[in-house]
């Protein structure tokens, strides 16, 4: 019965591991992460920021109406002197005003012709489009860390299930060994060296199955989760679906050659608003107000207030600034110069990688497969001299040679795998599949 209670619970314990760790293949990686990333949701954000920016500058076009009241009281009236002549023979000190003078009055401005407000709507456009382009570069950047994370677990599942593989050939030896040892057709120090090959092949599968929740733990957290995910795809059939044929394809569609063409068009529209801050401005502007004028606080008596209005049209312009625009120009256009000798060399890098990728993914393919064939030949080879082992006729170190021999077709196939898949991973981001 004791034992019926410990199998249900941990059938239960094993029940809730699996549930806690989700299936997800690479596509369900990539569209989890653009989902999940915060870096990216902060560069989405930027463009709802750039967006209100525009809608702020669309607000200039509008008429500005403020208000302002101003209530006084005069405690003393100011002195003004008239001329002799005006009313006497001598210079006569007066006092103009009243002991309250309130005034409350309406002011409106209307830009009919503003230089800045064209220049800085197109620059803000140009922004856009430049946060735009820092998503998709941001976009481009997390699904390569996703899918150099989700490599990392193809290759660390495949190197887990050799060590595993491992381990079970050498507890096989170990019981043969037992076997010759009573025999004593071995010495104790050849099954000595069984038992330790053992022990190092379980040291392996313990450091392999480390990396392998390392890397799951890795991408879970490129992906922006804290899930733990258990890919449903294996090594060999990911790479068998991945077409060696490559052909040359357009660089052109690079985000990063966009990116730098984006501030050439930026740069030019900032030369284009100094420009035209050398234009007048023109603007609208008008008043009414009423004032209260009365030696007696009486604000709602009908004979003290006053009206009066103005219109006027006023012209401005800046006619000398010290040649502040003439260098802030210069400024841009050096810019252009650096942005088009960028785009010069991103061109020739990218032609490069492309070029360098095609031809990696052809030699290393091949390689893959002459691999493929030596580890089927170590294990051929392997398999003879295990029998050959129990008929006594090779030693444990000639076993643990050919054991080696296999081991080191197992790391070269393996370290080709990887090479493989950052070609691809090369070619894809090199003309823009990424």
């Amino acid at each position: 019965m004791k034992n019926l209670f410990l199998f249900i619970y941990f059938l239960i314990f094993f029940v809730n591991i699996l549930q806690a760790q989700k299936n997800i293949n690479l596509k369900e990686a990539l569209e989890l992460g653009l989902k999940n990333r915060k870096d990216l949701q902060n560069l989405q954000i930027n463009t709802q920021i750039t967006a209100n920016e525009l809608e702020k500058i669309k607000t200039r076009n509008l008429p500005k109406v403020d208000a302002s009241a101003d209530f006084r009281y005069n405690t003393q009236l100011q002195t003004n002197i008239l001329p002799a002549g005006a009313f006497g023979p001598e210079p006569r000190a007066v006092r103009f005003g009243t002991n309250f003078n309130n005034l409350i009055g309406i002011n409106a401005t209307y830009d009919i012709y503003n230089p800045a407000n064209l220049a800085d709507k197109k620059i803000t456009l140009q922004n856009l489009e430049i946060d735009k382009a820092n998503i998709q570069k941001s976009e481009i950047d997390i699904k390569n860390a996703i899918t150099q994370a989700y490599y990392a677990i193809l290759l660390n599942q495949e190197k887990l299930k050799y060590s595993e593989a491992n381990i079970q050939r050498t507890e096989k030896y170990i019981e043969e060994g037992k076997t010759k040892l009573k025999e004593k057709s071995i010495l104790q120090t050849d099954f000595d060296k069984l038992l330790l090959d053992n022990a190092n092949a379980k040291m392996i599968v313990e450091e392999d199955t480390k990396n392998l929740q390392l890397s799951k733990l890795y991408l879970s957290n490129q992906i922006g989760s804290e899930e733990n995910f258990n890919i449903t795809e294996n090594l060999n059939d990911f790479i068998k679906n991945i077409e060696t044929n490559k052909s040359q394809k357009s660089i052109d569609n690079r985000i990063e050659i966009k990116q730098e063409q984006l501030k050439i068009t930026q740069n030019q529209f900032n030369i284009e608003k100094l420009t035209r801050l050398g234009l007048p401005t023109v603007s609208l502007y008008g008043n009414f107000s009423v004032q209260n004028l009365s030696n007696n606080f009486e604000p709602f008596a009908s004979n003290v207030w006053f009206p009066f209005s103005y219109v006027g049209l006023k012209i401005s312009a800046n006619l000398f600034d010290g040649f502040l625009r003439k260098k802030t120009k210069n400024e841009f256009q050096l810019k252009t110069l650096q942005n088009q000798n960028t785009i010069s060399k991103l061109k020739n890098d990218y032609n490069y990688e492309l070029q360098s990728a095609i031809i990696e993914i052809q030699n290393i393919n091949q390689k893959i497969k002459n691999a493929q064939e030596n580890i089927k030949l170590a294990e051929n080879i392997l398999s003879i001299d295990n029998l050959r082992f129990k008929e006594g006729k090779i030693n444990a170190s000639e076993l643990k040679n050919t054991e080696y021999s296999l081991q080191t077709a197992q790391n070269n196939v393996l370290n080709l795998y990887y090479n493989f898949l950052m070609a691809e991973l090369k070619y894809q981001k090199a003309v823009g599949e990424l």
